[in-house]
């Protein structure tokens, strides 16, 4: 298709003192912003735009796979321009079948129809489908992710948004906030009501697999009917939703929770709340007459972007059972030459004492030691967790949010100078 826009454990003491020395020297500079408490929401009235509730609306964060609804928003555009139809195929090649993980694990040669890609991107979260996507419109992602970032500042206010990419995977450059996560939202359910019911899918059935979503609101919260989920180790755990009650919609965007339950629970308790904020008004569920749609995608204005920077992952102090820093006070438990075994004795201290296991790599060389961490912790159960392990005659040492967040930073830059 022509694309129409394309050894041994060391002494914890002296590594401990290590650490120091490094925390010590040079780290002036302002915490990286993937380590800062990352946590921020933004809760609004669908009809009108208002903020009912806001925590860090504007700072900016990684969107993750909250990207995808950009990426859908310029699919229904193409649509509705008339450019492709629900039927046309989108090839894949060999960088989109080479995404990153989740995807539908399409070989290149491969490919879906608009149809079956857009509850791929929605439901499934699919990156190789973005990156499909993104070639078949604009010739290369590139390219989308330059028109991508005109549309969402030009047209949709969402003035503090780049895009780097079609599917949200981890650059550095790659930014938005939640105020403008709920723009988006907010945009897709105003001037595409006819297809937004495909964010309300539950599952999809492609080639003989029936594939659920990934949103747990869509199952948990009444009334809910979309929209989108974002995961990186960065980013947190990211959801916009929307839902209706008594003709009323809210949207509410939660960036950076800890967990995918902590993220269900604050957007439950915020959605709750916008609605009871709303409750008597009396307003309607269509939006305002002065909310003029959006015009069609167009070409104007399209550039070739300079080259870009090619960054690695923003957060590598690891996923899944080493957990990520996302703020907090935490302790220290020793400095091992095994990862496996800092690893193995985070987790078990975290199932123990609560908060998140971590390691971060320290030193240089042959020097490197991996530190065995749980953060996440108040002052007090950090307190709590180092006196048992001390009474037991193991190594424990608080830290503040502050170090940690140094001993993060040190840990970024070592890891990315091995790659």
């Amino acid at each position: 298709m022509t694309p129409p826009f394309r050894r041994r454990a060391a002494r914890p003491i002296l590594w401990l003192a290590l650490v120091a020395a490094l925390l010590g020297g040079g780290l002036a500079a302002p915490p990286a912003l993937a380590f800062e408490d990352r946590s921020a929401h933004v809760v609004i009235d669908a009809a009108t735009g208002e903020i009912l509730s806001a925590r860090k609306p504007n700072h900016l964060r990684y969107p993750a796979s909250l990207t995808k609804m950009m990426t859908v928003l310029m699919l229904f555009r193409a649509l509705d321009a008339d450019t492709i139809t629900m039927d046309t195929e989108i090839p894949f090649s060999e960088t989109a079948a080479a995404a990153n993980p989740v995807k539908l694990g399409l070989t290149p040669g491969d490919s879906i129809t608009v149809a079956e890609a857009i509850p791929a991107l929605i439901a499934r979260s699919a990156n190789d489908v973005a990156v499909a996507v993104a070639e078949a419109l604009a010739g290369t992602e590139e390219l989308f992710a330059l028109e991508m970032t005109r549309v969402a500042r030009e047209e949709l206010d969402m003035t503090r948004t780049t895009f780097r990419n079609a599917s949200g995977l981890p650059n550095d450059e790659h930014l938005s906030t939640a105020r403008d996560m709920a723009r988006l939202a907010q945009a897709l359910w105003r001037d595409h009501a006819a297809r937004f019911p495909v964010f309300a899918t539950t599952a999809f059935s492609f080639r003989g697999q029936n594939l659920p979503t990934y949103n747990p609101m869509m199952s948990s919260y009444p009334g809910a009917d979309g929209i989108k989920t974002g995961f990186t180790c960065a980013a947190g755990y990211n959801l916009a939703g929307t839902a209706m009650r008594d003709r009323r919609r809210v949207i509410a965007v939660v960036m950076g929770a800890g967990s995918s339950a902590e993220r269900l629970s604050t957007i439950t308790g915020l959605m709750n709340d916008g609605f009871d904020r709303l409750s008597g008004d009396g307003g309607d569920d269509e939006a305002s007459a002065d909310l003029a749609a959006l015009p069609p995608l167009t070409l104007a204005g399209l550039t070739t972007p300079r080259p870009l920077r090619a960054m690695p992952p923003p957060d590598t102090a690891g996923c899944g059972s080493s957990g990520v820093y996302a703020g907090g006070w935490g302790v220290t438990l020793g400095a091992f030459a095994s990862r496996g075994h800092a690893r193995n004795l985070a987790v078990n201290a975290a199932r123990r004492g609560g908060g998140r296991a971590m390691t971060a790599p320290m030193g240089r060389g042959g020097m490197v030691r991996h530190h065995a961490l749980v953060t996440g912790l108040s002052q007090g159960q950090a307190q709590t967790l180092c006196r048992a392990h001390q009474a037991g005659g193991q190594y424990c040492l608080v830290r503040s949010p502050q170090m940690l967040r140094g001993m993060m930073q040190a840990a970024t830059r070592l890891r990315r100078s091995m790659r």
